[in-house]
């Protein structure tokens, strides 16, 4: 599986977003996400609320990590290629006033059974 990662960075009042509060946010990213589940090919989507940034690079922090899996690198690409995934993009960097970062990845997943277990 491939997915696209959106990263949602905490709103700054130095830049053009149009989120400034959790309810704007809220409306936002619900109109954002009936976009992109008309993407075709996607299979599945998972939320995480960000806590916090334990370690490394982050400006101004991030609210939200929006992943979006697809059967393969293919399925993802035609997917952003779209009408649908054009929509969805547009109407993202407009809401966001472009404080999002977007990431693509190959999905890998293993159980506890997949866990090497060793001997410490």
């Amino acid at each position: 599986m491939h997915k696209l990662i959106v990263l949602f960075e905490t709103p700054d009042n130095g830049r053009a977003v149009t989120y400034h509060n959790e309810q704007a946010f809220q409306s936002g990213w619900q109109k954002f996400l009936g976009l992109a589940e008309k993407m075709p090919g996607l299979r599945r989507e998972t939320v995480s609320r960000v806590e916090r940034v334990l370690f490394g690079k982050s400006e101004g922090g991030y609210v939200l990590l929006h992943e979006l899996l697809f059967d393969s690198k293919e399925a993802l690409e035609a997917a952003m290629q779209s009408p649908e995934g054009q929509a969805a993009g547009a109407y993202l960097q407009s809401f966001t006033g472009g404080r999002v970062v977007l990431l693509t990845a190959e999905h890998l997943e293993a159980g506890e059974e997949d866990f090497v277990k060793r001997n410490a």
